[in-house]
């Protein structure tokens, strides 16, 4: 029932600033803007989380901060590939990017949803005067709030500094553990981020079908750097002291990836 206005807010004043009879945004965020718009791109969800890190190299000057090479090295995919992903979103975006690449100082581009410490979370508010949008924006508080804290409460050796990567929440056991719809949580989730012990992070970082697999190899690849003599279960166990939970089977799978496509040595 109150779907319908929330996106209606969305679509009226965006999703992440803060309106109120006082403070009325001059320009929006050039990063935040584009992240709401990369839908249109019409990509599948791991084509879409390299467009959305594309985005959030884009510099305050509108130019890129990464590479093809680079992005091909962290995810895992082609250079062609990374070559495309990265074209598609600065031509069809580039109106935007030009508009508002130096209209806001960089400090100020991303915006936390929500606030997570090691002993509560907080929703950042938004007020407006419409009673209806002021109704669909608290059940969206609401809804962030409770996701905010399950992911504190999953990820706490994460946020201590004990665990190097997340902890993966799966859609399904949030859905479950929360009483929501998966497509509630997922909804919820996209192009919100979250300040947080470790720095601000998308909140897409602590959900997924499992271990993110750009984790495991930049891992492997690292350690394989350091000790290459290092065998399959050994590398397995250093993976789990850093939150990967790996079978020896998987780290195999990956190491002869990394080796036959020769990004061992890069």
């Amino acid at each position: 029932m109150l779907e319908a206005p929330f996106s209606l807010l969305k679509e009226r004043f965006g999703i992440t600033f803060e309106l109120n009879e006082d403070i009325i945004p001059t320009a929006e965020d050039l990063h935040i803007t584009l992240f709401r718009m990369l839908p249109v791109l019409n990509l599948s969800d791991e084509d879409e989380k390299i467009a959305e890190f594309v985005v959030y190299n884009i510099d305050s000057s509108g130019r890129l901060r990464i590479t093809a090479e680079e992005i091909s090295n962290i995810y895992g995919i082609d250079k062609s590939k990374a070559s495309k992903i990265i074209q598609l979103v600065m031509d069809t975006f580039s109106e935007e990017i030009s508009t508002l690449s130096s209209s806001i100082p960089f400090e100020h581009y991303i915006q936390p949803d929500v606030f997570i410490d090691l002993e509560h979370v907080e929703v950042r508010q938004i007020t407006v005067k419409d009673p209806l949008l002021q109704k669909a924006l608290e059940f969206r508080n609401e809804t962030l709030l409770k996701i905010a804290e399950l992911v504190r409460k999953v990820n706490e050796y994460f946020f201590k500094g004990l665990r190097k990567y997340p902890q993966v929440i799966t859609m399904s056991y949030a859905a479950r553990t929360l009483g929501m719809s998966v497509s509630t949580i997922s909804r919820a989730v996209r192009d919100k981020f979250a300040s947080t012990p470790r720095g601000t992070l998308p909140l897409r970082v602590f959900f997924g079908k499992g271990t993110n697999k750009e984790f495991v190899i930049h891992e492997i690849r690292d350690l394989l750097a350091k000790y290459p003599n290092l065998t399959d279960r050994e590398l397995s166990v250093l993976l789990r002291s850093v939150g990967l939970n790996i079978s020896r089977r998987t780290v195999n799978k990956y190491r002869n990836m990394l080796e036959k496509t020769g990004r061992l040595n890069e």
